[in-house]
């Protein structure tokens, strides 16, 4: 199934034209960076429209498109829009979570071995805090709950992951994850860059207490814009550290006393990224008009052509394939091709992936072919030589 099929033969095509890239080259590597939709590029264009024209009234323009964007952000998680923040990225998102918590010696974190940097080095630089960074094994390149029960205690105050992991996609089970965590007084800390916009969540139902995702991935929004979605026991523990005049209610009153207001915006301290929270409201409508489980769906089927089309040829694919644990990224290996030079070489014939962890790493989106993946395979197998 495409996942378009119930809309019509040209919906494909009508899709693809709002994605200018995909004129121009085989793009299947989200997982990377996501290239922005024409939709988000006339968004960014009407906020430097205002910023060009209507400066004087700039301010009263943007409010209504940043309260729509921050209650669409929070409906794609399942979050309040009262405990939603926007941030450049998700580093920024991380920092201001571990900086902010009331770290005592001896407490200790618990993040995966492979995790991404981004919620990796944030964590790792409370060491001069006295809190111990405690590196969580991976069981087959997967996060359990049996292993975070090994590795967790009474002292364990965060425990930080992603929701897909970066080399081989696997999914993690966000629900088992957090009853663990909270059995033993832990906050779950979530990186969504990973999932958000190709995989539905609800961080409510699963009781993620942060969820901090970057726009540029999988959201197909622009560079330098994100958000985070923080539970109201991790909104009440996080101290506010990084602050501007923007910070405290009623900011153009000047008092400059620290008066934080009871929702998310407390954790933004400056001058908003305009142009950014105009395109990712755009891309969030885009998104719900689609709907993100058909998003999935049509991922999840390209995803199923690749790794039956490759493993025909004699590809080992790494990335997990059971319901629940799959993503939009597919990891596979073949000994004559699993290389950098490869991905190098198919970039000069238009086609575009990743390679990570001694592996080919593809991640297609919904406005990929199934022609396009085709293609992939085609290049890889003139390249092993096994037709």
């Amino acid at each position: 199934m495409s996942g378009l099929d119930r809309v019509g033969p040209t919906s494909l095509a009508d899709l693809r034209r709002g994605f200018p890239i995909s004129d121009r080259v085989n793009y299947l590597n989200h997982a990377a960076t996501g290239p922005i939709s024409r939709g988000v590029q006339e968004a960014i264009h009407r906020q430097t429209e205002i910023h060009a024209i209507h400066n004087e009234t700039a301010t009263k323009r943007y409010e209504p498109v940043y309260r729509e964007c921050r209650e669409a952000a929070a409906r794609l998680v399942g979050a309040r829009a009262a405990r939603v923040a926007f941030i450049q990225n998700t580093s920024h998102g991380i920092s201001l979570l571990a900086n902010g918590q009331d770290w005592r010696d001896g407490d200790n974190v618990i993040v995966p071995e492979m995790e991404f940097p981004s919620n990796y080095l944030a964590w790792l630089n409370l060491a001069d805090r006295g809190v111990e960074l405690r590196r969580l094994k991976l069981v087959d390149g997967r996060v359990t709950p049996e292993g975070l029960s090994r590795a967790i205690d009474g002292r364990t105050r965060v425990v930080a992951l992603s929701h897909v992991q970066y080399f081989n996609g696997f999914k993690a089970d966000l629900a088992a994850i957090a009853e663990v965590a909270h059995a033993h007084g832990a906050l779950l800390v979530v990186d969504g860059t990973q999932s958000v916009g190709a995989v539905p969540i609800d961080v409510e139902a699963l009781r993620v207490d942060a969820l901090v995702v970057s726009a540029h991935k999988w959201m197909l929004g622009p560079l330098g814009i994100g958000f985070m979605a923080l539970s109201d026991e991790m909104f009440a523990r996080t101290r506010v550290t990084q602050l501007g005049w923007l910070s405290v209610n009623d900011p153009f009153a000047f008092n400059r006393e620290i008066d934080l207001p009871d929702d998310a915006t407390r954790f933004e301290p400056g001058t908003e990224n305009a142009a950014g929270i105009f395109g990712l409201a755009q891309r969030i409508e885009e998104i719900e008009a689609f709907t993100i489980e058909r998003i999935e769906e049509r991922i999840l089927g390209l995803n199923d052509r690749l790794a039956e089309s490759v493993q025909r040829h004699g590809f080992e694919v790494r990335s997990p394939m059971e319901a629940g644990t799959r993503s939009g990224i597919l990891s596979f290996h073949h000994p004559a091709v699993a290389n950098p030079e490869t991905v190098a070489r198919l970039q000069d014939r238009g086609i575009h992936i990743g390679f990570r962890e001694g592996a080919l790493r593809a991640s297609p989106h919904y406005y990929n072919s199934e022609d396009e993946i085709e293609e992939l395979v085609d290049a890889l197998v003139d390249r092993s030589g096994h037709r």
